[in-house]
């Protein structure tokens, strides 16, 4: 592992109906009633569960015995530490965050600054996974300006002079919440933006920054809103309520997404928006474009409990 730093990170939030059933999910588990949540404590992920092998699967997607380089910005924050405890021994990373906290693996680095010294990790890179950012979805745009608009610039720029194939951007569910309080039956990324605050509107502006590099250079850009990730163990039963619960991202369906976006062969496709969520009871969010580009199919229902069969007394 090659160390890294950058910004900071984010955790994402929001949504609510019914999932289109056209999409390609796996039949429900015939246990809880639904599928099966992944057992997760505060060491998330665990190299002896036969139900999430990232390298195992990883390989099977890439003939290549050369591991992609992947540099991760924003490696110490809540989505940088689990895709990095799942990447460990499958990628060649390279770690940016700007507070480490003296992690020997991972390289102190102000994103907002653009600066030639940082631009040397990005030399030799595959494919950039962008997570760096102020996850705070109430700040103001005086501090969002930084950490949200310049470090992404900086990165995207960094990106096209080093030749990086492909960008992998941490967009956010926040572009759409403004839905909260009036839910179309299914929110899909072809809808019009309606984010209820600057958060949400600059997550979008990143989004068409995306676009206008990945036309420009020819660079493959993939921007994944994602929804409700808390920090460490992240189990539906600490969220707050149902409008979280159905835009939960479990931790295991949080590294297959970011798996499909760096493997996925999307053919002569530049740019890419999806939805990134769990297989949630109920939710609005609409993960078939997830599902038929990139090929991520959720596992993870944070209802699943809720959806279990009522013991039979068999007593009685």
């Amino acid at each position: 592992m090659r160390p890294d730093s950058t910004t900071d990170n984010l955790d994402e939030q929001e949504n609510d109906d019914e999932i289109d059933a056209t999409i390609p999910f796996p039949p429900p588990s015939p246990l809880n009633g639904g599928l099966p949540i992944l057992d997760l404590d505060d060491d998330f992920l665990d190299a002896e569960d036969d139900d999430f092998d990232a390298e195992e699967d990883l390989d099977a997607l890439d003939g290549d015995d050369e591991p992609r380089t992947v540099l991760i910005t924003g490696a110490c924050g809540n989505l940088g530490r689990k895709l990095r405890t799942a990447w460990a021994d499958v990628y060649d990373l390279i770690l940016l965050d700007n507070a480490p906290d003296d992690d020997p693996d991972v390289f102190k680095v102000d994103l907002s600054i653009f600066d030639e010294d940082w631009i040397t990790h990005f030399h030799g890179v595959d494919t950039v996974v962008h997570l760096a950012a102020n996850p705070d979805s109430t700040a103001t745009v005086e501090d969002l300006a930084g950490p949200n608009i310049d470090a992404l610039a900086n990165v995207l720029n960094a990106s096209a002079l080093a030749g990086v194939e492909r960008i992998v951007y941490a967009s956010s569910n926040h572009v759409m919440s403004g839905c909260r309080d009036d839910a179309p039956e299914l929110i899909g990324v072809d809808l019009p933006p309606n984010p209820s605050g600057p958060y949400g509107t600059l997550k979008y502006v990143g989004e068409r920054f995306g676009a206008s590099l990945a036309h420009a250079f020819d660079v493959t850009f993939i921007a994944l809103r994602l929804g409700y990730i808390q920090e460490g163990a992240n189990r539906p039963e600490t969220l707050d309520d149902d409008w979280n619960r159905k835009l939960w991202l479990s931790n295991g369906d949080l590294v297959r997404l970011f798996d499909a976006a760096v493997e996925a062969e999307i053919e002569d496709r530049l740019f890419l928006v999806v939805n990134g969520v769990s297989r949630n009871h109920g939710t609005a969010w609409d993960l078939s474009d997830a599902a038929e580009f990139l090929g991520y199919l959720p596992e993870d229902d944070a209802f699943a409990a809720r959806n279990q069969p009522e013991p039979v007394d068999e007593t009685v």
